[in-house]
């Protein structure tokens, strides 16, 4: 009973709590704006929402959400017809049933607690026009709102001043200068037993002061005869790791390695072994595999106990081949042990180490701060690796004169051909920040002709002609060339794409839009990943509108076609205005290709805001109408007859309307659409005089035709033959033969003209002209059905006459 008790209470606690975490359904407001019904869900607090929909139903559901006892909904319509709140679990949700099934709806949150649920309505001729994508074949419908963020001509700092280029931009720099590796102070057997002074007793004061000068290979040679006379075997042992050491420092790597080798094949117990074998692994890592170092290094460090004297040196060492071969997150835990005491040296070693930890992993202010922070940076003269990382920071923090001062001094040290080069141009690169231009133009050629065909040469030809154009604009040409001939023997994909761009940049500043413009395409094809590519994007969308309003100006409507369908992309992402894109659409019209017209019409429909969507209709309509697809003018006429019934367009778009429907032999159809009265212009009056003659309806014929010959009397050839045969229908004859009489011998209805000429006369009494008139249709006649009729009524009066 107890337990049963203290169940039921837990699920009146659970049961409470959820109730406290439920949101409460206030109000449903709605708000109808056209097409387009807002519904606007207000809550105590808003809670999560999503939403499933199936044809004309959609499920709005809110999650952990309660509604008032007298909660109400807004009164159904005709748009939608239904709605069924429910409740499923400690969800609510609202059902909504449409007459026709949405063209678009949008979910979202709007103020703190508002939940925003919008709809654009659909209505008969909805699900035609949501098919608009379908028949786009590759164009793709997108939200216009949210391009603008990613458009390259708003993120380009150049825009404004593409001059500002040539001075402001800065390709990346990558000096990966190798880093030197630390040696034990020397003699490295003063940290053997036995203490400092007695094992430097060894050693003369004359080999000390020959080793201060670090004439190594001097001192191993007195070494090496002072250990063929010793006797002792301890300073023996001494005296050739000593010998090791030397050639190690001296570089001979293939006589230390051997030493090394055979003092800790030869004593592996020893420390005399373990310190020979440091030295071999140091060498190895110097010399090398830096790789190999580390492995060794790690297996050395189980053999040596914290409190040896080599334990410093060697986690040191750790933590630089940990730094050389990239594995920072190990260097980092290195660079935190604390359970060794550093010798002061090495203690300054190691913080420098922990700057170019920053410096690798590449948090430039942190690396910046620590190498600011070093007691004695002249250290950093001897560690070149250390030094660049200095200088790169100081360059990267805008400290741009001790930045030169700094790379001015890595310069001198023994770098190689590359980076010395490289070197070299960031020094006068930090240099032009703040000194006078024109003296490092000659700096940057001179780099440029002492490292020729190499990274920093390039760079230096590219800068020395940037300076040459700002400082005389005319110099444009030869730039031209100049970032020609880089770009042509460039051997660096960055220099190569830098000099490609200023190529079309200056193209650009010349007026030559078309040539730049290729450039730039050429640009965008080879160089799909890098910093310039979205100031390139960005020239292009500046250049790509003008050239083709120009193109289409020039009437170079081809041209302009292939210009606009080679950057499609462009205009896809809404990058460039949909207004260029009317004029693609106009010059597709322009030179017939109607289709393609037709589906960039669709397209923008899509794609424009909606109080530009009306003025695009007519022009569709047209290149529809024109590309002889009736069914389509007919339905893109009802869509906007539907969304704009007043609209401005409505007699033009009509007339496109009645003309297909007459096409596709839909004339009862047409009759019924025909204004009455009809609007006054001559094209009204000439289609509504041919519906007219087509339905026999010959009176209301007869009465367009005199509208239409009152301001404009020149008929077409076939408007003749219909306005004298539906007056010959209506029976006035005299004005039928005035105009039967009008149609020339070139008319192809000539022959009729004549047979009814003949029927006039024959009609007032004259046999005798309407024979002869007869007999002319049989002899001149081209109309074999006319001639027929002639020679049978000739037949017929040849009959009676013999009768």
């Amino acid at each position: 009973m107890k337990h049963l008790i203290l169940a039921i209470s837990a699920c009146i606690i659970c049961m409470s709590y959820n109730s406290l975490l439920a949101s409460e359904l206030i109000q449903v407001s709605r708000v109808d704006n056209g097409d387009i019904v807002q519904l606007y869900f207000s809550f105590d607090r808003a809670p999560a929402f999503s939403e499933t929909v199936n044809e004309r139903r959609i499920n709005l559901i809110f999650n952990h959400t309660l509604t008032p006892p007298d909660f109400k909904i807004f009164e159904t319509d005709d748009n939608i017809v239904k709605f069924l709140p429910q409740v499923e679990g400690d969800n609510f949700i609202l059902s909504l049933f449409f007459r026709y099934k949405p063209q678009y709806y949008k979910f979202t949150k709007s103020a703190e607690d508002t939940i925003v649920f919008e709809i654009l309505l659909g209505n008969q001729f909805s699900k035609s026009y949501k098919n608009l994508a379908d028949r786009l074949k590759g164009l793709t419908v997108l939200d216009r709102n949210s391009t603008y963020n990613s458009n390259p001509y708003l993120l380009s700092p150049y825009t404004s001043d593409w001059m500002s280029f040539f001075s402001r931009y800065e390709s990346p720099v990558t000096i990966k200068v190798p880093l030197r590796f630390s040696f034990l102070p020397f003699p490295i057997i003063s940290l053997l037993p036995g203490g400092n002074i007695g094992n430097q007793q060894i050693l003369s004061a004359k080999m000390l002061e020959i080793a201060a000068q670090g004439h190594w290979g001097r001192l191993a040679e007195m070494i090496l005869l002072e250990f063929q006379l010793e006797l002792d075997i301890e300073r023996q042992k001494k005296l050739a790791l000593t010998y090791g050491e030397l050639l190690a420092r001296s570089n001979d790597f293939e006589s230390a390695y051997k030493q090394l080798y055979l003092l800790n094949e030869k004593f592996p117990e020893e420390l005399i072994g373990n310190f020979a074998q440091y030295l071999l692994i140091l060498i190895r890592a110097i010399h090398e595999d830096p790789y190999i170092a580390d492995f060794e290094f790690r297996n050395l460090e189980k053999k040596i106990s914290l409190t040896n004297p080599l334990s410093p040196y060697l986690h040191l060492s750790l933590i630089e081949t940990a730094l050389a071969t990239s594995q920072y997150a190990r260097m980092n835990k290195l660079l935190l042990q604390d359970d060794i005491a550093f010798p002061e040296k090495i203690e300054l070693i190691r913080k420098i180490r922990q700057a170019d930890y920053w410096f690798a992993i590449k948090q430039p202010i942190k690396a910046y701060v620590a190498y600011s922070l070093l007691k004695q940076p002249a250290l950093l003269k001897a560690q070149p690796y250390s030094m660049n990382g200095s200088c790169s920071t100081l360059y990267n923090q805008k400290k741009f004169r001790p930045s030169s001062e700094c790379y001015e001094q890595l310069s001198t040290l023994n770098l190689s051909k590359k980076n010395s080069g490289l070197v070299r141009y960031r020094a006068n690169m930090a240099r032009l920040k703040f000194d006078n231009r024109t003296p490092l133009i000659n700096n940057f050629a001179q780099i440029e002709g002492t490292f020729p065909d190499t990274e920093s040469g390039h760079r230096a030809a590219l800068k020395k002609t940037d300076l040459l154009l700002l400082q005389d604009r005319s110099q444009s040409k030869l730039a031209l060339k100049n970032y020609t001939s880089i770009g042509d023997h460039s051997i660096l994909r960055i220099t190569a794409e830098e000099a490609l761009f200023k190529q079309a940049l200056i193209h650009s500043m010349l007026n030559q839009n078309d040539k730049s413009i290729v450039l730039l395409q050429k640009f965008l094809r080879e160089f799909r990943h890098g910093n310039i590519r979205p100031t390139a994007q960005a020239l292009l969308i500046e250049l790509l509108p003008k050239e083709i309003k120009k193109l289409v100006d020039e009437k170079l409507f081809v041209k302009a076609l292939v210009l606009a369908k080679q950057n499609k992309e462009l205009f896809q992402k809404n990058w460039i205005s949909s207004e260029y894109l009317v004029e693609i659409a106009d010059a597709y019209s322009k030179i017939g290709i109607n289709n393609e017209a037709q589906r960039l019409y669709l397209y923008l429909i899509e794609i424009v805001p909606v109080g530009e969507k009306e003025q695009l209709y007519l022009p569709m309509i047209k290149a529809s109408y024109n590309h002889g697809n009736y069914t389509l003018v007919e339905e893109y006429s009802s869509q906007y007859t539907y969304n704009y019934p007043q609209g401005k367009l409505k007699s033009e778009i009509l007339f496109f309307r009645l003309q297909a429907l007459i096409g596709n032999e839909r004339l009862e159809d047409a009759l019924r659409l025909l204004p009455s009265p009809l609007p006054e212009n001559n094209e009204s009056y000439r289609l509504a005089a041919s519906l007219f003659y087509r339905t026999e309806k010959y009176e209301q014929c007869v009465n367009a035709f005199k509208k239409l010959t009152q301001s404009y009397p020149s008929l077409s050839q076939e408007e003749q033959i219909m306005y004298g045969e539906s007056l010959l229908k209506t029976e006035d004859f005299l004005e039928a033969e005035n105009i039967f009489q009008q149609i020339t011998r070139d008319n192809p209805f000539f022959d009729q003209s004549l047979y009814r000429l003949a029927e006039l006369e024959r009609r007032r009494g004259k046999e005798k002209n309407a024979l002869r008139l007869f007999e002319r249709i049989v002899e001149t006649g081209t109309n074999d059905l006319w001639k027929k009729y002639a020679t049978r009524e000739l037949q017929f009066a040849d009959a009676a006459a013999r009768m």
